[in-house]
Protein backbone atom coordinates (compact mmCIF):
# COMPACT_ATOMS: atom_id res chain seq x y z
CA UNK A 1 0.00 0.00 0.00
CA UNK A 2 1.46 3.34 -1.05
CA UNK A 3 0.98 6.51 0.96
CA UNK A 4 0.63 9.68 -1.08
CA UNK A 5 1.74 12.99 0.43
CA UNK A 6 -0.85 15.68 -0.07
CA UNK A 7 0.03 19.35 0.19
CA UNK A 8 -2.87 21.58 1.08
CA UNK A 9 -2.42 25.20 0.04
CA UNK A 10 -4.48 27.82 1.82
CA UNK A 11 -6.66 30.07 -0.29
CA UNK A 12 -6.95 33.82 0.12
CA UNK A 13 -10.38 35.32 -0.41
CA UNK A 14 -10.42 39.07 -0.91
CA UNK A 15 -12.06 41.77 -3.02
CA UNK A 16 -10.73 44.24 -5.56
CA UNK A 17 -10.33 47.63 -3.88
CA UNK A 18 -11.39 49.40 -7.10
CA UNK A 19 -14.56 47.55 -8.14
CA UNK A 20 -15.36 45.06 -5.35
CA UNK A 21 -14.95 41.96 -7.53
CA UNK A 22 -14.29 38.80 -5.47
CA UNK A 23 -10.76 37.48 -5.97
CA UNK A 24 -9.39 34.10 -4.88
CA UNK A 25 -5.76 33.00 -5.09
CA UNK A 26 -3.30 30.70 -3.32
CA UNK A 27 -1.62 32.23 -0.28
CA UNK A 28 1.85 31.08 -1.38
CA UNK A 29 1.54 32.67 -4.82
CA UNK A 30 4.39 35.05 -5.65
CA UNK A 31 2.74 36.26 -8.85
CA UNK A 32 0.99 39.56 -9.40
CA UNK A 33 -2.79 39.21 -9.04
CA UNK A 34 -4.95 41.29 -11.38
CA UNK A 35 -8.70 41.86 -11.06
CA UNK A 36 -10.44 40.12 -13.96
CA UNK A 37 -13.20 42.74 -14.05
CA UNK A 38 -11.40 46.12 -14.00
CA UNK A 39 -7.73 45.20 -14.43
CA UNK A 40 -6.61 46.78 -11.15
CA UNK A 41 -3.73 45.28 -9.17
CA UNK A 42 -5.05 43.24 -6.22
CA UNK A 43 -1.65 41.99 -5.07
CA UNK A 44 1.80 42.97 -6.28
CA UNK A 45 4.64 40.58 -7.17
CA UNK A 46 5.76 38.84 -4.00
CA UNK A 47 9.23 37.79 -5.06
CA UNK A 48 11.81 39.76 -2.99
CA UNK A 49 9.30 42.55 -2.27
CA UNK A 50 9.83 42.43 1.50
CA UNK A 51 13.60 42.44 1.02
CA UNK A 52 13.50 45.46 -1.30
CA UNK A 53 11.20 47.43 1.03
CA UNK A 54 13.41 46.61 4.01
CA UNK A 55 16.59 47.69 2.23
CA UNK A 56 15.33 50.86 0.56
CA UNK A 57 13.21 52.12 3.47
CA UNK A 58 16.04 51.92 6.00
CA UNK A 59 18.51 53.38 3.46
CA UNK A 60 16.20 56.34 2.82
CA UNK A 61 15.68 56.86 6.55
CA UNK A 62 19.43 56.87 7.24
CA UNK A 63 20.00 59.39 4.44
CA UNK A 64 17.16 61.60 5.66
CA UNK A 65 19.03 62.90 8.72
CA UNK A 66 22.07 64.28 6.84
CA UNK A 67 19.74 65.54 4.08
CA UNK A 68 18.03 67.71 6.69
CA UNK A 69 21.26 69.01 8.22
CA UNK A 70 23.51 69.56 5.20
CA UNK A 71 23.06 72.73 3.10
CA UNK A 72 20.90 72.27 0.04
CA UNK A 73 22.01 75.40 -1.80
CA UNK A 74 24.74 78.01 -1.54
CA UNK A 75 23.42 81.38 -2.75
CA UNK A 76 25.73 84.28 -3.66
CA UNK A 77 24.45 87.76 -4.54
CA UNK A 78 27.14 90.43 -5.10
CA UNK A 79 29.40 90.10 -2.06
CA UNK A 80 26.80 88.37 0.10
CA UNK A 81 26.53 84.61 0.40
CA UNK A 82 24.26 82.28 2.32
CA UNK A 83 23.47 78.59 2.55
CA UNK A 84 20.08 77.00 3.11
CA UNK A 85 19.19 73.73 4.83
CA UNK A 86 15.78 72.06 5.02
CA UNK A 87 15.46 72.60 8.77
CA UNK A 88 16.85 76.12 8.40
CA UNK A 89 14.15 76.93 5.84
CA UNK A 90 11.43 75.69 8.19
CA UNK A 91 12.90 77.78 11.02
CA UNK A 92 12.99 80.83 8.74
CA UNK A 93 9.29 80.42 7.97
CA UNK A 94 8.53 80.41 11.68
CA UNK A 95 10.67 83.50 12.32
CA UNK A 96 8.92 85.36 9.49
CA UNK A 97 5.55 84.83 11.16
CA UNK A 98 4.55 81.89 8.95
CA UNK A 99 4.48 79.34 11.75
CA UNK A 100 1.48 77.46 10.36
CA UNK A 101 3.18 77.07 6.97
CA UNK A 102 6.41 76.00 8.66
CA UNK A 103 4.54 73.41 10.74
CA UNK A 104 2.81 72.07 7.63
CA UNK A 105 6.15 71.75 5.82
CA UNK A 106 7.70 70.06 8.87
CA UNK A 107 4.87 67.53 9.07
CA UNK A 108 4.49 66.66 5.39
CA UNK A 109 8.14 66.90 4.34
CA UNK A 110 9.97 65.58 7.41
CA UNK A 111 7.93 63.86 10.14
CA UNK A 112 5.40 61.99 7.97
CA UNK A 113 7.98 60.76 5.39
CA UNK A 114 10.28 59.52 8.17
CA UNK A 115 7.32 57.84 9.87
CA UNK A 116 6.34 56.18 6.58
CA UNK A 117 9.85 54.80 6.09
CA UNK A 118 10.08 53.46 9.66
CA UNK A 119 6.66 51.77 9.60
CA UNK A 120 7.34 50.30 6.13
CA UNK A 121 10.63 48.91 7.44
CA UNK A 122 8.91 47.31 10.45
CA UNK A 123 6.10 45.76 8.38
CA UNK A 124 8.56 44.50 5.74
CA UNK A 125 10.81 42.91 8.38
CA UNK A 126 7.77 41.10 9.78
CA UNK A 127 6.94 39.82 6.28
CA UNK A 128 10.58 38.87 5.69
CA UNK A 129 10.67 36.85 8.91
CA UNK A 130 7.25 35.38 8.03
CA UNK A 131 5.88 36.01 11.51
CA UNK A 132 3.74 38.67 13.10
CA UNK A 133 5.85 41.05 15.17
CA UNK A 134 4.28 43.02 18.06
CA UNK A 135 2.20 46.01 16.90
CA UNK A 136 2.23 44.71 13.32
CA UNK A 137 -1.32 45.82 12.48
CA UNK A 138 -0.99 49.34 13.99
CA UNK A 139 2.33 49.78 12.15
CA UNK A 140 0.73 48.70 8.88
CA UNK A 141 -2.18 51.10 9.37
CA UNK A 142 0.22 53.94 10.13
CA UNK A 143 2.23 53.12 7.00
CA UNK A 144 -0.95 53.25 4.92
CA UNK A 145 -1.89 56.61 6.47
CA UNK A 146 1.59 58.10 6.06
CA UNK A 147 1.71 56.92 2.44
CA UNK A 148 -1.10 59.33 1.57
CA UNK A 149 0.47 62.36 3.24
CA UNK A 150 4.26 62.27 2.85
CA UNK A 151 5.41 65.02 0.48
CA UNK A 152 9.19 65.13 0.57
CA UNK A 153 9.16 64.85 -3.22
CA UNK A 154 6.88 67.91 -3.45
CA UNK A 155 9.33 69.82 -1.25
CA UNK A 156 12.15 68.79 -3.59
CA UNK A 157 10.18 70.02 -6.61
CA UNK A 158 9.65 73.31 -4.78
CA UNK A 159 13.40 73.65 -4.32
CA UNK A 160 14.01 72.98 -8.01
CA UNK A 161 11.39 75.56 -8.99
CA UNK A 162 13.11 78.10 -6.70
CA UNK A 163 16.42 77.35 -8.41
CA UNK A 164 14.89 78.12 -11.81
CA UNK A 165 13.51 81.41 -10.45
CA UNK A 166 16.78 82.49 -8.82
CA UNK A 167 19.32 81.25 -11.34
CA UNK A 168 19.38 84.55 -13.29
CA UNK A 169 19.41 86.72 -10.16
CA UNK A 170 22.22 85.10 -8.19
CA UNK A 171 24.98 82.52 -8.28
CA UNK A 172 23.70 79.16 -7.07
CA UNK A 173 25.77 76.14 -6.09
CA UNK A 174 24.30 72.74 -5.31
CA UNK A 175 25.45 71.38 -1.98
CA UNK A 176 25.42 67.87 -0.49
CA UNK A 177 21.90 68.29 0.89
CA UNK A 178 20.20 68.45 -2.51
CA UNK A 179 21.83 65.21 -3.68
CA UNK A 180 20.95 63.46 -0.42
CA UNK A 181 17.37 64.66 -0.72
CA UNK A 182 17.19 63.32 -4.28
CA UNK A 183 18.41 59.93 -3.04
CA UNK A 184 15.86 59.97 -0.22
CA UNK A 185 13.02 60.67 -2.67
CA UNK A 186 14.26 57.99 -5.08
CA UNK A 187 14.57 55.32 -2.38
CA UNK A 188 11.17 56.30 -0.94
CA UNK A 189 9.58 55.94 -4.39
CA UNK A 190 11.13 52.46 -4.78
CA UNK A 191 9.81 51.55 -1.33
CA UNK A 192 6.30 52.56 -2.44
CA UNK A 193 6.57 50.50 -5.62
CA UNK A 194 7.22 47.27 -3.68
CA UNK A 195 5.16 47.98 -0.55
CA UNK A 196 1.87 46.05 -0.55
CA UNK A 197 -0.39 45.70 2.49
CA UNK A 198 -2.15 42.50 1.39
CA UNK A 199 1.06 40.78 0.33
CA UNK A 200 2.87 41.58 3.59
CA UNK A 201 -0.10 40.52 5.73
CA UNK A 202 -0.09 37.14 3.97
CA UNK A 203 3.67 36.72 4.34
CA UNK A 204 3.52 37.65 8.03
CA UNK A 205 0.80 35.05 8.54
CA UNK A 206 -1.72 37.65 9.61
CA UNK A 207 -4.38 37.49 6.90
CA UNK A 208 -7.95 36.80 7.88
Amino acid sequence: MFMENLTVTAKVFTACAACGEAVVFESNSEEKIICTRCGSTVKKHGRNSALFVTAFSISAFMLFVPALLYPVLDISVSSLSSSATVLGSIKALYEEGLGAVGLLVLLTSVIVPMGFLLTCFYVAVSALLRRRLPMFIPAMRLANFFQEWHMADVFLVGILVSIVKLIDMSELTFDYGIYLLMLVCTFTAITEVYYDTLLFRIKAGNYD
